[in-house]
């Protein structure tokens, strides 16, 4: 089933109801009532309690579990991306667990973000809402025959006020130049919301342009860019008031607001961002202990240690590392890891179990690929990334370098462009950028040498970036070196012409 976005208008029923009379307020014209909003975004499977004593769905749970206690009325809103990114043993339930952990904690609305949708069938998409324990809530996704494929807004009945909450993910301009929740928001509104709530899994800066074309929107719960905002923004022209919680369970948002019902105005706000660190955050023992149970019967080997880290190992660091540790522990001459394609962590500070280096990611290197290359179509490769793509290649293998009088910025390697090399790297880089600069080669001029590699077999092979990084830095730190010594070591022999070869650590044991 192939998802797509309205791009016109259409009244949907789904998910908003009119109230019975009997829940409507009866306020004295003039009084104003506080609404609080908790709000979080971007959770990405962190299960766990994260690392460094900061963040996690146990602590998050605790949190909010605590501030009921005396704000029972709280409306708790997450804005999408609940799934991938994580730890291990999210990815091993494929999001589901991190679903259930949310219908566990209790929240009031969930809308999905491009993570939790993207390329899946229908029926795991229910599958989550199932585990979340009701619809997610998204107006602009549509399925076959252009019919609804989310619900698209709810009223909640806070503090005696009507809050509508319109899920979003998005947002295309409808042929009349504005945005499909700007007609819903009017429905909302004449239904009898005092607040209207767009949860937008997208950017602050885009529901700010969202916000000029959908002036009812008072506030937006927004995700998507994993900002961190210390204070809500304020939108100038529509008054918009725009929040975000950063990402992977290490914030939760705090909105009050001072609405005045007669008049669906909010007179009043204040903002914050709450970090959940252990020391300060209560934890939720029992999702604390559930988390425990389902990774050792999921994931076992998720807490075993690999090496202690002395310094934060950076994405780009880590690039280097797991296109050595490929190579090697795939038995092959070269290997590539994309630094961006493949790689979305650090390693932190302190001892690294397998956890950490899934995270760094081993979700988007589970599959590895090897394939027999030329030496010319290698180097043509790594120069295609740097100058089509402008992506700095990540390689193992072979020394690549430019000369001060190469002001046109040739690269020079020491592969023999006749001979053919065994090469790994992840499928995902494989398909998403070997064979598209291949074929975009091979478009302009079919004998380019590039692009004749869009015609290799490939084959899958046993080995896994986090099992590769895994025994490597083992291996690493059985010979009494740190991750960041041996990174800076791996850089400048393969980019040096004249470097010494380096110390053999011995072929990694997974």
């Amino acid at each position: 089933m192939t998802l797509r976005f309205s791009s016109v208008w259409r009244l949907l029923l789904v998910g908003a109801f009119l109230l019975p009379s009997s829940l409507v307020p009866r306020l004295a014209a003039g009084e104003t009532t506080r609404l609080l909003i908790l709000h979080t975004n971007d959770h990405h499977d962190h299960l766990r309690a994260g690392p460094g004593g900061v963040g996690g769905l146990p602590y998050v749970a605790g949190f909010i579990r605590s501030v009921r206690i005396q704000h029972p009325d709280a409306l708790l809103l997450d804005a999408g991306d609940v799934s991938e990114k994580g730890d291990l043993v999210g990815f091993r339930t494929q999001g589901m667990m991190t679903f259930e952990a949310m219908r566990r904690i209790g929240y009031d609305a969930v809308t999905p973000g491009n993570h939790d949708f993207d390329d899946l069938p229908v029926s795991q998409l229910r599958a989550f809402e199932r585990a979340l324990g009701q619809p997610l809530l998204c107006l602009n996704v549509r399925g076959p025959g252009d019919a609804p494929l989310f619900a698209g807004s709810r009223l909640f009945v806070k503090a005696g006020l009507h809050v509508g909450v319109i899920g979003l993910l998005t947002p295309r301009p409808t042929e009349a130049g504005g945005l499909d929740f700007a007609a819903e928001s009017a429905r909302l509104r004449a239904l009898g919301a005092h607040v209207v709530i767009a949860l937008c899994h997208e950017s602050e800066s885009k529901c700010a342009q969202w916000s000029r074309a959908a002036p009812d929107v008072q506030v937006f719960v927004s995700g998507h860019s994993h900002r961190v905002l210390n204070e809500p923004m304020i939108v100038p022209e529509t008054g918009a008031i725009i929040v975000q919680a950063g990402s992977y369970a290490r914030w939760v948002g705090w909105l009050e607001l001072e609405v005045d019902p007669a008049s669906q105005r909010i007179v009043s706000h204040s903002g914050r961002l709450v970090p959940m660190t252990h020391r300060e955050v209560p934890v939720d023992a029992e999702m604390l202990a559930w988390v425990k149970e389902r990774e050792q019967e999921l994931a076992p080997e998720a807490d075993d240690f690999v090496i202690e880290n002395p310094t934060e190992v950076d994405a780009f660091a880590v690039a280097t590392l797991g296109a050595e540790a490929l190579r090697i522990t795939g038995g092959a001459e070269v290997a590539f890891c994309h630094r961006h394609q493949i790689i979305r962590n650090v390693l932190p500070v302190g001892p690294l179990d397998v956890n950490d280096l899934f995270k760094a990611d081993g979700q988007r290197g589970a599959v590895s690929v090897e394939a027999r290359l030329t030496g010319a179509q290698i180097a043509a490769y790594a120069d295609a990334l740097e100058q089509i793509q402008r992506e700095p290649p990540s390689w193992a293998g072979f020394r690549r370098w430019r000369t001060p009088e190469d002001t046109s910025g040739v690269t020079h390697t020491d592969l023999d462009p006749g001979r053919t090399y065994r090469v790994v790297m992840a499928q995902l880089e494989w398909d998403t950028r070997l064979l598209r600069l291949a074929g975009r080669r091979a478009a302009t001029d079919p004998r380019d040498v590039l692009g004749s590699a869009a015609r290799t077999t490939v084959r899958t092979i046993d080995v896994s970036f986090t099992d590769a990084v895994v025994a490597y830095l083992r291996a690493i730190g059985n010979a009494g070196e740190t991750p960041a010594a041996r990174i800076a070591a791996l850089e400048q022999h393969r980019a040096s012409p004249e470097a010494r070869p380096l110390p053999d650590l011995g072929r990694p044991r997974r």
